[in-house]
């Protein structure tokens, strides 16, 4: 704060990220601008700034601390990296005790899946959740639709270092044939009370106003760990707020309970939240 005001400021990270919050969208910026702008340099004192900075600051994911090491003392080279991940031939069988990772879409998911494999779709943040959901220390098995969708998550587990987690990368194989039921919409509407309803979003989203008064909280991070507090004695719903992560969560929450069927939202409760929230 004390250099001259025309030096530029170049960011670390970009809007979105979960290494802070409220970060600009701009490119570069200069410390003049950043001294009359930037909300956590404005004039307070310690224990404001304390506050401000630390306030509905976003979730750390669980890859945070590990990569912190891994930035310190180098990592492999990366072609090499995503070379020496394990390619499963067809009809390889897989440890009952290392989790599966299906990258595939929701709808072919739901048409087929092995039992207890978390629905990670291919996406923009597809590795921010990768390391939100299986810690650091965790082996995983890797599953894609083709092999160039198997290549495009594997090099995504490497921006995290989670290439060296994979135990091994396959296709779908043939006895994926866990189906995921399908909820009857009008019957819920018509009784929310005939079911559990579980909220993965964030707290600070729950904060900003549940979408279902009765609805559990356990934001998506979580769930795996605290699957156990989801009561199993009617259906279960899983909501967040578009429908990615409540796929997620329901391969998650549907792993853990068989007494009865487990039920995704999905994107039918954006409209839900609209008349929540006018």
């Amino acid at each position: 704060m004390t250099l001259p005001k025309n030096v530029v400021v170049y960011p670390a990270h970009g809007p979105g990220s979960l290494c802070g919050k409220n970060m600009s969208p701009e490119l570069e910026s200069t410390i003049g601008r950043e001294l009359r702008e930037n909300y956590a340099l404005q004039l307070m004192d310690e224990l404001e700034f304390v506050k401000t900075l630390t306030t509905d600051q976003p979730f750390m994911p669980k890859y945070f601390g590990r990569d912190v090491l891994l930035n310190k003392n180098g990592v492999p080279g990366f072609e090499d990296s995503i070379t020496a991940v394990p390619r499963m031939e067809e009809g390889s069988a897989l440890e009952a005790d290392i989790l599966i990772v299906d990258g595939r879409p929701k709808a072919q998911f739901r048409s087929g899946h092995l039992h207890g494999a978390i629905n990670l779709q291919d996406g923009e943040k597809f590795e921010t959740w990768l390391g939100s959901i299986i810690g650091p220390d965790e082996q995983f098995y890797l599953i894609a639709e083709n092999d160039d969708k198997l290549d495009i998550l594997i090099k995504k587990a490497a921006k995290i270092g989670y290439e060296q987690n994979i135990k091994g990368a396959l296709l779908v194989p043939v006895n994926a044939n866990e189906v995921s039921p399908d909820l009857d919409l009008d019957a819920f509407r018509a009784n929310e009370n005939d079911y559990t309803i579980v909220d993965v979003r964030n707290q600070a989203e729950v904060a900003a106003g549940k979408v279902f008064k009765n609805a559990v909280s356990i934001p998506l991070p979580e769930l795996r760990e605290r699957v156990s507090e989801i009561p199993a004695d009617k259906p279960v719903i899983v909501h967040c707020a578009a429908g990615y992560r409540s796929a997620a969560g329901v391969s998650i929450v549907s792993a853990a309970i068989n007494a009865v069927p487990v039920y995704d939202l999905g994107e039918v409760v954006t409209e839900m939240m609209k008349e929540v929230h006018g």
